[in-house]
């Protein structure tokens, strides 16, 4: 038992809880609606049941007034059912490590408790990228600046150039319908968008619909579609992993009647 929890009148003899201190009473509280609970509080027994109910409601919001106090013993069962406002709690003769359980009479008390304990009702606030970046005490500043320094002392080589045009020429001699294969892979499609895609990196990209599901959409980048094909039917690659020609789709069943 550490030195505050005896200073406050708590002391355990193997497992079981008691206090020090004349006239007082260690319990625990439980709640009708919430589903947490306040372990081994102290309470003197000339409380009137009245000041309980006070004492109460600032842990749990419930109105005093809305509020019947039941007291359980230790394992749980109940010694009374409606504890007397104007008692005080020594008049039912509460022993350490029982239990005073609250029961809330408020008809809308569950939804009250679900608005204070579900997050997901919480209105949250979403800061835009734009004044996130404007911050300069964020993360992401203290390490572009860590960046920065790095690469002023040539720990870093420096970022590449963007270049909007990337795989222009590639790109010009590619068409939509062309047969293809893409690389890695030897992978065999038609193309089905030759351009620009904002959602990636800059520059051309070529979008393939695979004869087999060896891709890894359905044509669509990010949300945005670009051509249609089934899930998995689709992929996205720069054009010089893109080469067109004739490649016929193979015929599976030919070559099952071959076996």
């Amino acid at each position: 038992m550490s030195a505050i929890a005896y200073q406050l009148g708590i002391v355990r003899e193997g497992d079981e809880i008691k206090t020090n201190v004349e006239d007082a009473v260690i319990l625990h509280i439980t709640h009708s609606v919430f589903n947490s609970s306040v372990m081994e509080k102290r309470f003197d027994k000339h409380v009137t049941i009245s000041e309980m109910k006070w004492k109460i409601q600032t842990h749990f919001g419930t109105d005093s007034s809305l509020m019947i106090l039941q007291l359980k013993d230790k394992n749980g069962q109940l010694l009374s059912d409606n504890l007397e406002d104007d008692k005080m709690l020594g008049y039912y003769s509460p022993l350490d490590g029982q239990t005073i359980h609250a029961i809330d009479l408020d008809p809308n008390a569950k939804q009250k408790v679900q608005g204070w304990t579900d997050v997901s009702l919480v209105e949250k606030y979403e800061m835009s990228e734009d004044d996130y970046n404007k911050r300069d005490n964020t993360v992401r500043q203290q390490k572009l600046r860590q960046l920065q320094k790095m690469r002023e002392e040539g720990l870093v080589p420096p970022p590449k150039e963007v270049d909007p045009e990337a795989f222009a020429t590639e790109a010009a001699s590619i068409k939509n319908g062309d047969r293809c294969i893409v690389f890695p892979g030897d992978r065999k499609g038609t193309v089905g968008y030759v351009g620009k895609i904002p959602e990636l990196k800059p520059g051309f990209w070529v979008g393939v619909k695979f004869d087999e599901p060896v891709g890894k959409n359905d044509g669509c980048a990010k949300g945005k579609r670009y051509f249609e094909c089934l899930p998995k039917y689709g992929g996205f690659a720069t054009p010089d992993k893109v080469t067109v020609g004739d490649y016929p789709e193979d015929d599976i069943l030919a070559e099952l009647d071959e076996l």
